[in-house]
């Protein structure tokens, strides 16, 4: 019984405290760094983590192929929430854009990929998405600010970390197509949608989820170097890539925005 409750408490404490550290840091300063950190793989990373401690190399290296094709699913799910947050309320908000990832995931599932494949399709929808948002703005007048009650981020938290938990302790049932999903499914970006939604408006929710639109491609590289790396070198050096792909793509994004904020203040 112990083999079984302390790994899972441990994946959840874990899970929980990077997401409760990472989010409240990215919410006190600014829709970039929330986008940011939100769209930093603070879910699949500690998944595949845990999956990569119980599971052969062969097992992750399948689900990082499906989790890639998965990724597709992403992109319209972003797009959906930047069109319905600044319109409509947080419920639906969140519930269209649950269904949006419901209607292009699941039959994802059903079809055969390989990793060019995923590639292939995951480089079409995220072009056409960030056409789609190419000139939507949002100034910062339009954000309000509502004070935070104290159950938000360890509820959030908790939440994630127990789907992180689920998914690894349901591994050698849901399959490597239902593990490569369910490591993907986009728990952050729906926890963090709410919240913003409700403490800062949908003008706020929007400028952050267009920015992690952008930043959450790095996915596709990450799993990428997962899938080849797992292979080629084995799960701890898998895992280190995607870790550094993650981490290099996140600092050109960092480094781009802060080029383009001291454009921006040239200017004015």
């Amino acid at each position: 019984m112990e083999e079984f409750w302390i790994p899972l408490l441990i994946r959840m404490v874990v899970t929980a405290a990077v997401v409760l550290v990472a989010t409240a840091a990215a919410e006190r300063v600014g829709p970039f760094w929330a986008a940011l950190i939100g769209a930093f793989p603070t879910s699949a990373g500690p998944a595949y983590v845990m999956l990569a401690l119980k599971e052969n190399a062969l097992f992750i290296a399948t689900s990082a192929v499906t989790s890639l094709a998965s990724m597709i699913a992403i992109a319209p799910f972003v797009v959906s929430i930047i069109f319905l947050a600044p319109r409509f309320n947080v419920f639906v908000t969140v519930g269209g854009a649950f269904v949006v990832w419901a209607l292009f995931a699941i039959p994802l599932t059903f079809l055969s990929w390989t990793p060019m494949t995923a590639m292939a399709g995951n480089f079409a929808m995220y072009g056409a998405c960030f056409w789609l948002t190419r000139k939507m703005t949002f100034t910062f007048d339009d954000i309000k600010s509502t004070k935070p009650r104290w159950f938000e981020m360890p509820l959030r938290a908790f939440v994630v970390g127990l789907f992180v938990a689920v998914v690894v302790t349901l591994s050698d049932t849901l399959g490597t197509v239902g593990t490569g999903l369910g490591a993907v499914f986009p728990i952050v970006f729906l926890s963090l949608t709410a919240i913003l939604h409700i403490r800062l408006g949908g003008a706020a929710l929007a400028m952050t989820m267009q920015s992690a639109l952008r930043v959450v491609s790095v996915m596709i590289f990450a799993l990428l170097a997962l899938h080849y790396g797992v292979l080629g070198w084995g799960k701890a050096v898998g895992l280190s890539l995607a870790l550094v792909v993650s981490i290099v793509w996140a600092t050109m994004f960092v480094l781009l925005n802060h080029r383009k904020a001291a454009a921006a203040k040239a200017v004015s």
